[in-house]
C-alpha cells in the first residue's frame, strides 16, 4: 500500500482534498481578480496536523498560483499557521491534483521535519508551543 492511500485510511476524516475551483475559474480569477485582492485558495489537501494549500497570490506583475505549507500548532487547534511559501509549481491541469499535492506536502514534511499526527515545536519562553 502506497504512503498516501495508508495515510487516508489511517487517519480517517483527519485526511482531505478539497478542490474549490475548476481550471477554467481559476484561469479566468488570474486575469480578471482585483489587484491586491488577498489570497485565495484554490485547492486544500489536509493531512492529519499538515496541509498544502494551492493559492492564487499578487505578485509584482500580476496573480501567480503557489502552495502554502500550513500547520496546528496543536492537534486540537481550530487554527492553522503558515510555515512557509513552497517555490514548487503549481500544475492544476494535472489529471489527479489531489495525488500531485501529496507528493510535494510528503517532500516537504520530509524536509522540514514535521509530523502529520504530531504537533512538536520547539519551547518559545518556557512554553510549549501552542499551549497558553
Amino acid at each position: 500500500m502506497n504512503k498516501q492511500k495508508k495515510l487516508k485510511k489511517e487517519l480517517k476524516d483527519q485526511y482531505s482534498f478539497q478542490r474549490k475551483f475548476q481550471n477554467a475559474t481559476i484561469q479566468e480569477m488570474i486575469t480578471h481578480l482585483e489587484k491586491g485582492t488577498s489570497v485565495v485558495e484554490v485547492a486544500i489537501l489536509t493531512v492529519g496536523v499538515v496541509r498544502l494549500d494551492a493559492v492564487l497570490y499578487w505578485d509584482c506583475d500580476g496573480y501567480q498560483l503557489g502552495y502554502d505549507l500550513m500547520v496546528r500548532d496543536a492537534i486540537n487547534s481550530p487554527m492553522w499557521i503558515c510555515y512557509d511559501s513552497l517555490t514548487d509549481a503549481v500544475n492544476i491541469q494535472s489529471r489527479n491534483l489531489e495525488r500531485e499535492m501529496f507528493r510535494i506536502l510528503d517532500r516537504a514534511v520530509e524536509y522540514y521535519g514535521l509530523s502529520y499526527t504530531e504537533c512538536d515545536f520547539p519551547v518559545l519562553d518556557g512554553k510549549p508551543a501552542g499551549k497558553p
